[in-house]
């Protein structure tokens, strides 16, 4: 059953428009802006909106009354005061993380094998725990998965999820998901979203959608576990209170052809309610577009997404920078004022950290979910790929603001100091925000530089700053041998919005450049005088290659983002387009 509130552009009073949600200093002054302005027929404000050039329509919205959201913003303001008060006291909190997780394994046969029973503090578990990876963790995954118990964990592992990335020696990787971490993941999920209710003080969010821009959900039965994923097997586990103010519906949820799924999504929902956007970043605007084509073709006038979802300001999304993707997507929707709560997360203990509306760097961290962090300096580490067993890692604790450091997490599904394969650095470490900064398999490195995602994204920023321009998405490679010199330089494969890209493209390069300089001091020492490598070329590409790309290299899921470093086979494909 679904309440129904009409929106008639009679009632519409005018608007208060936050133009930078990062600069408001109170979530009262948003909550006002949020709430303020837009009158509904049954008493209820949906917040800022322009004029209906319809006159008046009727958005479905979810049986849920005004209460519960009220209700789950009290909620969320008592666990970010819990939130905040286990940041101002991580080294307690994440001591009793790692002793509930070791005491627990303490008669497996890991925990016997390295004296689990005896472990009080870090220091002992370091001591006596190697840092580890996919294939040292692999022997006892593949037992489990076999149905044996008291390996890693006590229990039975019913859940393997199939993670998007590789062993170092090419195999798939299967993770195990324990019970205990799926409530963890849970938890971390809906911290997410209270973090954001208590900033703008949201006391109606559950009156309307959230719609989900997810994957079909897998679930393949293998002897006595399933094998699945991560964002499928939180679906299969949502908490039935959330599935009422959730959608798409089953039936086109599991639509595996991902953009049919969402010309069905904005035929289906057009009229919803819809206050929340679920995804990975890089969809969004495409499922605008089609919001729009699918009202066009209804005959209804909509220069922007707020004149069909007026109350949409808030995307949750993840996995990519949500900085490329920004000046498009609030153009599509039509307002400055929306919000990206952006999370970091992965099969290996799900979210680690989201976005805390502060306006600094960086993600804050979660210190209290079920996962125990370390990280080893970069700087010790002769070779990222093959960090040693017994290499000096620091608890979260331990970190220092702006060093890289290859994280590493122990987690109440088994996994023990084990490496993710990711790099990241601290922005702040009162309270500890985090970013990630690459992948350590996945930095562009012609001259030991090791650039990172992260500082190439910066660089592309630095850019679209000095010279106005707007990006569909963009990656970048190296060419080695350059003029037949033993130097190199960067290519920069970029496709811009039709009508925004750069006026002159050589500024742009130039511009480039220039941010790689100021992100990366070896880049910047080898650059000087082109001594290693030469200034960075930048190829444009037609309209559609993104698009084209990724379904040339077999990326069309939900969960597939446009790299932002780039292989030589790659490159060479991004250089067809051009050349065809």
């Amino acid at each position: 059953m679904e309440a129904r509130s009409t929106i008639d552009s009679s009632s519409v009073s005018g608007s208060s428009t936050v133009s930078d949600p990062s600069a408001v200093s109170s979530p009262s002054a948003v909550s006002a802006s949020l709430h303020g302005t837009t009158t509904v027929s049954n008493g209820h404000h949906l917040g800022t909106r322009s004029v209906d050039h319809q006159g008046s329509r009727t958005l479905k919205r979810s049986a849920y009354p005004r209460s519960v959201g009220q209700a789950l913003l009290m909620a969320a303001r008592v666990r970010v005061a819990l939130w905040d008060r286990a940041l101002r006291n991580v080294e307690e909190v994440q001591t009793k993380q790692l002793r509930r997780i070791v005491d627990h394994a303490r008669n497996t046969t890991f925990g016997r094998r390295h004296g689990f029973a005896d472990i009080r503090s870090w220091e002992q578990f370091a001591a006596r725990v190697p840092v580890g990876d996919y294939d040292s963790h692999s022997p006892a995954f593949e037992a489990m998965r076999t149905g044996e118990t008291g390996i890693l964990v006590p229990e039975k592992i019913k859940y393997f999820g199939n993670s998007s990335g590789s062993s170092t020696k090419g195999k798939p990787k299967f993770l195990p998901i324990a019970e205990r971490q799926v409530a963890f993941q849970r938890g971390s999920a809906a911290d997410s979203m209270y973090r954001y209710l208590v900033w703008r003080g949201e006391d109606d969010f559950t009156s309307g959608y959230t719609l989900g821009l997810f994957p079909p959900t897998t679930m393949r039965k293998e002897g006595p576990v399933f094998i699945t994923t991560n964002p499928s097997l939180q679906s299969v586990k949502m908490p039935a209170f959330t599935k009422v103010c959730q959608i798409p519906e089953p039936e086109i949820r599991e639509i595996a052809d991902y953009d049919y799924k969402l010309e069905r999504i904005a035929d289906r929902y057009l009229d919803h309610d819809v206050r929340a956007v679920a995804g990975t970043t890089c969809w969004f605007s495409i499922l605008f577009d089609k919001l729009l084509a699918a009202a066009a073709r209804r005959g209804r006038k909509a220069d922007s997404v707020r004149d069909l979802w007026p109350n949409l300001r808030v995307l949750v999304g993840g996995g990519v920078s949500a900085d490329p993707y920004m000046p498009v997507i609030r153009e599509r929707m039509g307002r400055d004022d929306v919000v990206l709560v952006d999370t970091y997360n992965a099969t290996e203990g799900g979210i680690f950290a989201c976005s805390d509306h502060s306006g600094e760097r960086g993600m804050l961290m979660i210190p209290d979910r079920g996962v125990f962090y370390e990280f080893v300096p970069v700087e010790d580490a002769s070779d990222l790929t093959n960090i040693g067993p017994w290499a000096r890692r620091v608890p979260l604790w331990g970190v220092e603001k702006d060093k890289l450091y290859a994280i590493h997490v122990t987690t109440v599904s088994g996994l023990y100091s084990y490496r993710l394969g990711d790099l990241v650095r601290f922005t702040s470490t009162d309270p500890y925000r985090i970013e990630f900064a690459g992948r350590v398999s996945g930095c562009l490195s012609t001259t030991q530089e090791l650039t990172t995602h992260v500082e190439i994204q910066r660089a592309v920023e630095h850019a679209l700053t000095a010279i106005p321009a707007t990006t569909v998405d963009y990656g970048c490679a190296a060419d080695v041998g350059v003029n037949g010199t033993a130097r190199s330089r960067y290519v920069l494969f970029a496709e811009f919005e039709p009508g925004h890209a750069p006026a002159d493209l050589a500024a742009f390069a130039r511009a480039f450049d220039e941010g790689l300089c100021q992100q990366n001091r070896v880049y910047r020492e080898h650059r000087k005088d082109d001594v290693g490598i030469f200034a960075p070329e930048l190829v444009a590409l037609p309209p559609g290659s993104v698009k084209r790309f990724m379904k040339d290299i077999g990326n069309t899921s939900v969960q597939s983002k446009f790299p932002r470093i780039l292989d030589d086979e790659r490159k060479q494909l991004l250089r067809t387009y051009v050349q065809s």
